[in-house]
């Protein structure tokens, strides 16, 4: 969700917010779960007041005003969290409209190879009666390992204007992280099928279609990259699976999208130590455990190695204690300990301790068993927190005062990269993207990174929230280092990396592979444009 932390945002949430309802006439109204009313035109309003944004509704029987915390808008749903009397009383406020709803659920129903196979019909019949003459050669909506397809994404293979243009796409009702791998998907099946043809069978086109209204990720990313070495096109477009519509989408330039006001970034707050828990929690092992705010949750974190063991949430009239590590993947077979979290009293703290204990033991590079949960979770909050505590490691021009986490913090769905970001001597920010196993995704998470820093690098930001204090930022783009055991980048990493625009200084850093015992740079090399190019 979107937080509205200003009267700016506060205003810009109240038009979002208002053009979103003029989709529908009849809005259902949810609270936590629960259908309260039908809202009627004239029987509600959203206004700003005093920096806040107020929802007010009412009927023969009732009135209400919430102040609105924060907000998101999806297909067919405008979900808002809302507070009143002093944020003692908080809830989760749905407008739905029921009729796009249903259908959405409808279509999320049908069996994932049913919805899929539907799709694929559906963007053949869409091309077919939006571009004349063109002609469908081939439509394939299941995986091929081999080539490395996977299931997700339909995949036409059409010929139009003479010219051989390949299709692909993701239905709406696959996550939002696997709509913005559309690109990577894309590039990789381009790649493969022109290598095995000759140049005059060749596609010319690549065509990228993805869901009405979750197109933002693609088209930022298709901006910030340069496929003319491959000789093909690439355009995108807006797949409305319920009006059967296909859109094509207006890139930006670089500028532009620059230039651009994000609002789905969070930044931090000063450093919180109000838990009573804080300084005993630390004290289980000094030189171990690692204590941080975040922001985001409003929790102070503490961790071993980058395994998070112990959380304080500060609510507005509560501290929330808890202990216990979440086993994160649902397919893990975790022991009992793993999947259970506690919350924190003064009766159950040996437990916390004994945690730790057992945590410090096995969350070390020659544990007693590497196979124990403890040793294998978490791999890349690991490799970062070896990274922040020595950051030069990895570039001896980084400045080792300033290593921020997730600054600004990222707000896109499931998004799976470890972030950092640093400073070298010559005053020029360094976006760092972390993985320690396979993503073919790498190159473009962290280009996402490195346009959010960008921009707000380009609006002086950082000097205004006082990161990075007397250090002066270059006037230059920052640096973009993904990083990764020099064995894990994916074996499609240098077919997407080369892709991203030359203007765009990158590098891929691959570390040793028992990065555990000591992190060290085995390669080090710039995967586009030139050696020597300047941004």
């Amino acid at each position: 969700m979107i937080p509205i932390t200003d009267n700016e945002a506060a205003s810009q949430a109240k038009y979002d917010i208002e053009l979103a309802l003029l989709k529908s006439a009849a809005w259902q109204m949810v609270v936590n779960d629960e259908l309260i009313t039908e809202l009627q035109p004239g029987s509600y309003e959203f206004s700003v007041e005093w920096g806040r944004l107020i929802f007010a509704w009412w009927d023969d029987d009732h009135s209400q005003s919430w102040r609105v915390t924060n907000f998101e808008i999806a297909e067919a749903e405008i979900r808002l969290r809302v507070s009143r009397g002093l944020a003692k009383e908080v809830a989760l406020i749905t407008l739905r409209d029921a009729e796009r709803w249903r259908a959405k659920q409808k279509l999320r129903e049908l069996p994932v190879n049913e919805r899929r196979a539907g799709y694929g019909e559906t963007l053949a019949q869409l091309i077919a009666s939006r571009f004349a003459g063109v002609r469908i050669q081939r439509v394939n909506t299941t995986g091929n390992r081999a080539r490395l397809m996977p299931v997700q994404y339909a995949r036409l293979v059409i010929e139009w204007r003479h010219e051989t243009v390949l299709v692909i796409g993701a239905n709406n009702g696959e996550a939002q992280s696997e709509i913005d791998g559309v690109l990577a998907a894309g590039l990789i099946w381009l790649a493969g099928y022109n290598e095995r043809r000759e140049a005059g069978k060749q596609a010319k086109r690549l065509w990228l279609c993805v869901p009405k209204g979750r197109a933002q990720t693609t088209l930022e990313r298709l901006t910030l990259v340069d496929v003319r070495h491959t000789g093909a096109a690439i355009e995108c477009f807006e797949v409305d699976e319920n009006e059967s519509a296909l859109t094509a989408l207006r890139p930006v330039t670089q500028a532009e999208l620059i230039n651009s006001h994000e609002r789905e970034l969070l930044w931090p707050q000063a450093a919180e130590t109000r838990s009573r828990w804080r300084e005993r929690i630390v004290s289980l092992a000094p030189d171990l455990i690692e204590a941080r705010y975040d922001a985001l949750r409003d929790t102070e974190i503490f961790s071993i190695n980058g395994l998070e063991f112990a959380r304080v949430t500060h609510a507005s009239t509560a501290q929330r204690a808890s202990f216990g590590v979440a086993a994160f993947r649902p397919q893990q077979q975790a022991a009992p300990a793993l999947r259970s979290v506690k919350k924190l009293t003064e009766a159950n703290f040996s437990e916390l301790a004994q945690l730790a204990r057992s945590i410090a033991t096995e969350r070390q590079a020659r544990p007693a068993d590497r196979q124990h949960p403890f040793h294998r979770l978490r791999a890349e909050a690991w490799l970062e927190s070896l990274l922040r505590r020595d950051i030069r490691v990895l570039d001896a021009t980084l400045d080792p005062r300033f290593v921020y986490s997730q600054i600004p913090a990222w707000r896109a769905d499931e998004r799976s990269v470890i972030d950092l970001l640093a400073v070298n001597d010559e005053g020029r920010l360094v976006v760092i993207e972390i993985k320690a196993a396979e993503d073919a995704n790498l190159p473009l998470q962290g280009l996402d990174y490195w346009l959010r820093v960008e921009q707000a690098r380009v609006r002086g930001e950082f000097a205004r929230r006082g990161l990075f204090p007397g250090v002066p930022l270059a006037d230059r783009s920052p640096l973009l280092y993904l990083v990764a055991p020099r064995l894990r980048f994916h074996r499609t990493f240098k077919i997407i990396a080369c892709c991203l625009a030359p203007e765009i200084e990158a590098y891929q850093i691959g570390l040793n592979s028992n990065w555990r015992a000591g992190v060290k740079v085995h390669t080090r090399e710039r995967i586009n444009g030139s050696e020597n190019s300047a941004v």
